[in-house]
C-alpha cells in the first residue's frame, strides 16, 4: 500500500501507524507497523482528525505490529472516542490481527468501545474484517 497520508514525528522519523484512503469506497486503510504505542495511536488519531477522516469506516491492518498498551491507556483510548462522539460520528473500525496479545487488546478496546457506542472489532483476517465493515 501506497500511503497517501503518513504520520510524523518530526521531520526525519515516520511513525509506525499511516494510512491511505481506497478510492473505490471511501474507506480509510490503515498499516501498523513494529512497536505501537499510546502515543503513536494518539498521533494517528489527531492526523485522522485534522484531515477529517474520523467518520469514514477504517481497516487496520496490524499483522506486522506489537501494540505496547496498558490496560489503563486502552479505556484513555475509549474515553478519547466517546469524547470525539459529542461532536462528530465516528466511523466503524476494524482491527487485523494474528498476534494473540494485540487480538486480545482489540477485542477489550472493542467491547468498552462498543459501551459508549463506537463500532470497533478484532479480526484474524483482512476478508472477515472487510465483510464486517461492508455491513455500516
Amino acid at each position: 500500500m501506497d500511503p497517501l497520508v503518513s504520520v510524523w514525528f518530526d521531520s526525519s522519523t515516520v511513525m509506525p501507524i499511516e494510512y491511505s484512503i481506497d478510492p473505490g469506497n471511501g474507506r480509510l486503510l490503515t498499516r501498523a507497523n513494529g512497536a505501537v504505542t499510546f502515543r503513536d495511536i494518539n498521533a494517528h488519531l489527531d492526523l485522522e482528525e485534522h484531515n477529517r477522516d474520523l467518520n469514514r469506516a477504517e481497516l487496520i491492518d496490524a499483522r506486522n505490529a506489537v501494540a505496547q498498551l496498558t490496560p489503563d491507556e486502552i479505556r484513555l483510548l475509549v474515553g478519547r472516542a466517546a469524547d470525539m462522539l459529542r461532536t462528530l460520528e465516528l466511523g466503524p473500525t476494524a482491527i487485523v490481527t494474528t498476534d494473540d496479545v494485540v487480538f486480545g487488546m482489540a477485542r477489550v478496546y472493542a467491547l468498552l468501545a462498543e459501551r459508549v457506542g463506537v463500532s470497533a472489532e478484532a479480526f484474524r483476517d483482512v476478508q472477515s474484517a472487510a465483510d464486517w465493515l461492508d455491513r455500516f
